[in-house]
């Protein structure tokens, strides 16, 4: 074991691509490689130069042991068979969990047959909360309930040797990623004290232009859960009101049946929908400071990191009433209950053009709790409370 001053810390992620769990893991990493002996372990490549250069972190590969986790046979994406390969992970966390002072779970529980400190991302890891929470949990056939689905479910389970546990073990510090998603785990499980973190986000300041006075901007993974379908029909109700809106849809459409849907609906609108796909830091920031607007739909998202950055960078958020993201957006005006409430209150804030500068001021202030910095201060004192002396 460590001295008291540098623990011994282990640090799991199941697989790294490109999100807010991935910014949680590197943010994690940089905030405790000078105060702890870190070891990071993961199942996927890992390029820490890539990595650095799209979450904004100095991870410095001397100072982080890697670990790296075995794949089930054929695996080679985070997506692919998904629940038996992080079970899979687990697995292997479990034999590795008792040779460190603390381990941390980057994302969501995991069982390290140790008491651990586990980041909870959003309500995947658990099915009943799944079907209760989310609006479309059954929006994929292969996500509802049904025989194979229970079949994939049991078999994940006994490739994690989880088959007797609670899910969250009550020995372990369970952390939220915001008030919202804190208020759930106490309703869902038998949870007193929630600590909350707030995920690290990039909030670059605009740079200096014009922007497109009636121009939106999403950024989303495109999957049922985002809602995607809902954001642009909430738009077509604004254009429908007289006011010609734009939006740039920001993520990778992929091939699956939703994203095909999501690509005839963009089709269909071409006169006014761009699809840029995946920006870089650079291009995020050029693009979020040449529209007015930022507009998200998913009723389940946890926090929602890319709001943050949308509105530190001077985007104007509309975000739905469930949801973390509510906690980004502050301001009741921004709010909405349903898709008819959200036309409503666009239109309501066009139509008030001298706010705008007050509400970017007022949106940039409330982010500022949200950067990276305040996370790593936070991060620092869970662990020390966990541990039970400083680091």
């Amino acid at each position: 074991m460590a001295s008291p001053l540098q623990p011994e810390i282990l640090i799991a992620h199941p697989w790294m691509g490109r999100g807010g769990s991935e910014a949680t893991a590197m943010w994690t990493l940089h905030a405790l490689q000078h105060r702890a002996r870190v070891t990071f372990t993961t199942a996927s490549p890992v390029d820490w130069d890539d990595l650095n250069a799209v979450y904004g972190t100095s991870v410095d590969p001397a100072k982080i042991k890697l670990l790296p986790a075995p794949r089930l046979p054929g695996v080679n994406s985070g997506t692919k068979v998904a629940y038996w390969q992080r079970a899979w992970f687990e697995r292997f966390c479990r034999t590795q969990g008792r040779e460190f002072d603390a381990c941390i779970s980057a994302y969501n529980p995991i069982h390290f047959d140790h008491r651990a400190i586990q980041l909870i991302g959003d309500f995947s890891f658990d099915e009943k909360c799944r079907l209760a929470l989310y609006p479309t949990a059954q929006g994929q056939a292969h996500h509802r309930p049904s025989l194979v689905r229970k079949i994939y479910l049991t078999i994940g389970e006994y490739l994690a040797r989880r088959h007797y546990e609670p899910v969250l073990t009550p020995a372990d510090m369970i952390v939220a990623n915001s008030k919202w998603t804190a208020a759930r785990l106490r309703e869902h499980f038998p949870l007193e004290h929630v600590p909350v973190l707030y995920p690290p986000s990039l909030l670059a300041k605009p740079q200096e232009g014009t922007r497109e006075p009636l121009g939106f901007v999403a950024m989303n993974r495109i999957t049922p859960e985002k809602e995607i379908d809902t954001l642009i029909t909430i738009l077509d109700r604004v254009r429908a009101a007289g006011r010609p809106v734009t939006l740039d849809l920001v993520g990778r459409i992929g091939e699956d049946a939703y994203s095909r849907r999501i690509q005839a609906m963009v089709d269909e609108r071409r006169e006014w929908v761009r699809t840029p796909g995946f920006l870089d830091a650079r291009e995020k920031l050029a693009l979020f400071s040449s529209r007015s607007f930022a507009i998200h739909t998913s009723r389940v998202e946890a926090f929602g990191i890319a709001v943050a950055e949308m509105a530190a960078a001077g985007l104007i958020p509309f975000v739905p009433a469930g949801g973390g993201t509510r906690e980004i957006a502050g301001h009741e005006q921004l709010i909405y209950a349903d898709p008819d409430d959200a036309a409503a209150k666009i239109l309501a804030v066009m139509d008030q053009p001298d706010s705008h500068s007050l509400l970017r001021r007022s949106l940039r202030d409330n982010v500022e709790r949200f950067a990276p910095e305040p996370f790593s201060v936070r991060l620092v004192e869970i662990v020390q409370d966990f541990l039970g002396r400083p680091i």
